[in-house]
């Protein structure tokens, strides 16, 4: 769970300068890998896996769901990277892409050479190839998600559409109050099989997510923090009061060791497989 917590570092500093209580930490479940790993955020502000199997475990009570990874079948999985991972070599061979094959557990990328840059219409090609060839395996059955991620190309077994069932089958929401935001609903995106279970808002941007959340807080009725942003400026105020560059500031709660060791460990983890090397690159 820690390269997702490295990844969400600024989320989860925040939650803990707020002091996010118990209550609302165990509110925030995340789920990696399409619809693989579900981790959920603790009182230590840290992500921890939910359990999988036995009662309440989340991979047993959604077996019922045809499509969940509790009925997926090991051989079908390995079927699946495996056709995918040759696809992608072929596109290499045949683009002449200077690029390299990563295999994990439940997914295969197609990653750039150091110091190169593989051009949109190539990962598009690549993911339309192996999309193309997995629809058509008379074996291969499982869900899956062909995507072009802006600077290189995955396969994961599973997709949107089961995470976000999953989720709403888990904790019990409805179609109906739930809402995927997303940056990728073409075909070769990776939010585009969520629109078959859930409404969806597709944006372009950070600032367009912070917008559609606050609408969705006003029409629920929820306050926007009003009354802290005018204590905020205040404080501002008095802490300027004696002068100096500190216009707008307000006292930090950062824990400096903790972003020191994040900041290092960021250095030395491969981008692509959150593996830790020995050595900043």
């Amino acid at each position: 769970s820690e390269k997702y917590e490295l990844r969400l570092s600024g989320l989860l500093a925040y939650f803990r300068d707020r002091k996010l209580p118990l209550e609302d930490c165990e509110r925030f479940y995340l789920f990696g890998g399409e619809c693989n790993y579900l981790l959920r955020l603790g009182s230590d502000y840290k992500l921890h896996p939910v359990k999988e199997h036995g009662a309440g475990g989340w991979l047993t009570s959604t077996k019922y769901m045809e499509e969940a990874p509790g009925n997926w079948d090991e051989n079908e999985i390995n079927m699946l990277l495996d056709t995918a991972e040759e696809c992608m070599k072929q596109s290499i061979d045949e683009q002449n892409l200077r690029a390299r094959i990563i295999r994990k557990k439940r997914a295969v990328g197609l990653i750039p050479m150091p110091d190169e840059e593989i051009h949109r219409e190539a990962l598009d090609e690549s993911i339309l190839r192996v999309q193309a060839e997995l629809q058509r395996h008379p074996r291969i059955s499982l869900p899956f998600c062909a995507f072009n991620g802006g600077s290189d190309a995955w396969v994961d077994c599973g997709n949107k559409r089961v995470g976000v069932a999953i989720l709403q089958s888990y904790l019990g929401v409805p179609n109906e109050e739930t809402l995927h935001v997303g940056d990728q609903f073409l075909n070769t995106g990776n939010d585009f099989a969520a629109r078959d279970t859930s409404p969806c808002a597709w944006i372009t941007s950070p600032d367009e997510t912070t917008y559609i959340l606050k609408s969705v807080l006003r029409l629920a009725g929820v306050p926007l923090n009003g009354h802290d942003a005018k204590s905020k400026v205040t404080s501002a105020m008095k802490g300027n009061a004696g002068g100096g560059d500190r216009i707008g500031r307000t006292p930090s709660q950062l824990d400096f060791d903790e972003v020191e060791r994040r900041y290092t460990t960021v250095k030395i983890m491969d981008v692509y497989t959150g593996e830790i090397t020995t050595a900043s690159r």
